[in-house]
């Protein structure tokens, strides 16, 4: 289903059925898990921040909940989150692997097989895989009964401030996380552009119906954003993962990985502030008016 809100029913109608949706779609992925317990815990982690960036679009109006929720689905996204992180560590060093050559190439491809070995370690450790993600699915069963639960001011009015708001806000965070990250340069500071910038993107999603062919082609150049910056906090990770555990490769690999990560690290934070800089060169308010136009010619 379509993350995407629909003009001719009730924004509260619309967020029970969106939010409905994905934490329904996180909960048989926990339940069923066809494609393993990794991919299970991935597909789940995606459903739960669409519905994180949901709350975040309904804002204040949601209340208390707001926080609430944030704060549950986060805290239980967490528990399983280390398991994930240790498979995606695994195809990051791939990644970096194909990006080197010669001694650098051999050094990555020596670290990836000390990866998968910590990776089999991790699974090997945890105990009850099936318990907690058993305990995942509760959680997420809870947060549906409280999205369900929350009434929102429906009146056309209202409806047309609230996505106001939402949206001059979101870009307002991107732009002030912007500049950090040009200021900073840290991949701290990189990572939090790059939850601004998926906010954003979730934003555009369920704006989508609005006006197809512009927000389509925007939300595709967000999303390569945010994958480039989703690259560069992967090679910070597994950089600061060597550097945490340095027994995992010789003193040798690990000289020749962290010049080799430094490098790529900055040439991705250059392209990234490029790329968002083109793309954010834009005023938060002027486009809060006119989604808030739209939505109002829509209804």
């Amino acid at each position: 289903m379509a993350f995407k809100l629909s003009t001719r029913r009730s924004f509260t109608a619309e967020f029970h059925r969106l939010a409905t949706a994905q934490l329904d779609r996180a909960i048989d992925q926990l339940e069923q898990r066809p494609g393993g317990p990794m991919e299970a815990i991935h597909r789940a982690r995606k459903a739960v921040k669409k519905v994180r960036g949901l709350y975040r679009f309904a804002g204040s109006a949601a209340g208390k909940a707001r926080t609430a929720e944030n704060r549950r689905l986060r805290d239980a996204s967490r528990q399983v989150a280390q398991l994930r992180d240790a498979e995606a560590l695994v195809d990051t060093a791939e990644l970096l692997r194909a990006r080197l050559a010669d001694e650098e190439e051999d050094a990555a491809l020596r670290a990836v097989d000390a990866l998968k070995a910590r990776r089999g370690w991790m699974i090997e450790a945890a105990t009850d895989l099936d318990g907690r993600l058993a305990q995942f699915a509760e959680a997420l069963k809870d947060a549906r009964t409280a999205a369900t639960s929350l009434a929102f001011d429906d009146r056309s009015k209202a409806t047309r401030r609230l996505v106001e708001k939402a949206w001059r806000k979101s870009l307002g965070r991107v732009k002030a996380a912007l500049e950090e990250a040009r200021a900073s340069r840290t991949p701290e500071a990189f990572h939090t552009l790059r939850k601004r910038c998926q906010d954003d993107r979730f934003h555009h999603l369920l704006m989508m119906r609005l006006w197809p062919s512009l927000l389509q082609e925007r939300e595709r150049t967000i999303k390569a954003l945010i994958d480039r910056l989703g690259v560069l906090h992967d090679f910070a990770v597994l950089l600061a993962v060597l550097e945490a555990e340095p027994e995992l490769i010789s003193p040798e690999d690990q000289v020749i990985l962290r010049h080799a990560l430094e490098v790529e690290i900055g040439a991705e934070g250059r392209r990234a502030l490029d790329e968002a800089d083109a793309l954010y060169r834009i005023d938060p308010g002027q486009e809060a008016r006119r989604i808030a136009c739209l939505w109002k010619l829509a209804t």
